[in-house]
């Protein structure tokens, strides 16, 4: 067991290594200066406002240009300032928690790249009421703000912030997401 959990770790110290925290325009990264890939992560101060995500992203200190492609697990976790985000294109994957206790979240917008969003990603975001997905995305679907699989069989999310008193799940539905309906109280 000690042998795995070695070679695991001398398989991950190059990436660390190649790792760097660092601020750009009020957003924080995580950049890999071998894949040339940024990835958002968590603000110390917590995220307020409208955040916009850019595609790539310089540091002042290079010359060298950064693609974002993921949003870190819990990134905007408690940003109860946060009002809106906006997801570029380039992103691939949302983490787990990525907006979890996001309050003052009220809508997203996930795009045609993103092929994987981390478990309990809007959880308790007790202000989201909509949760769009770009028709173009291969792997999920927003039907009435709803998010879902691309093929419909399994209901992702159902946003807290809806005020409907009744949802009638599709029928094509055949899996519930872990905590999909969570504090969701207007549901009767």
């Amino acid at each position: 067991m000690k042998k795995v959990i070695f070679t695991i770790m001398w398989m991950l110290l190059p990436m660390l290594a190649s790792a760097d925290a660092v601020e750009i325009d009020g957003i924080y990264y995580e950049l890999n200066s071998e894949t040339k890939t940024a990835v958002v992560t968590s603000n110390p101060e917590k995220y307020s406002g409208s955040v916009d995500i850019p595609e790539k992203v310089k540091p002042e200190e290079t010359e060298t240009e950064y693609s974002v492609t993921a949003i870190f697990n819990r990134a905007f976790e408690c940003c109860s300032g946060l009002t809106s985000v906006t997801i570029p294109g380039s992103v691939t994957s949302i983490g787990v928690y990525a907006f979890s206790e996001c309050s003052g979240l009220t809508s997203i917008t996930i795009p045609g790249s993103v092929a994987s969003i981390g478990e309990f990603a809007f959880y308790v975001c007790s202000g989201l009421t909509a949760i769009t997905v770009d028709e173009s995305n291969p792997n999920f679907k927003s039907e009435e703000g709803v998010l879902f699989s691309k093929d419909g069989t399994t209901l992702i999310t159902y946003p807290m912030g809806k005020t409907e008193t009744a949802y009638t799940i599709p029928n094509s539905v055949t899996n519930i997401g872990t905590r999909a309906f969570e504090d969701c109280n207007g549901l009767t």
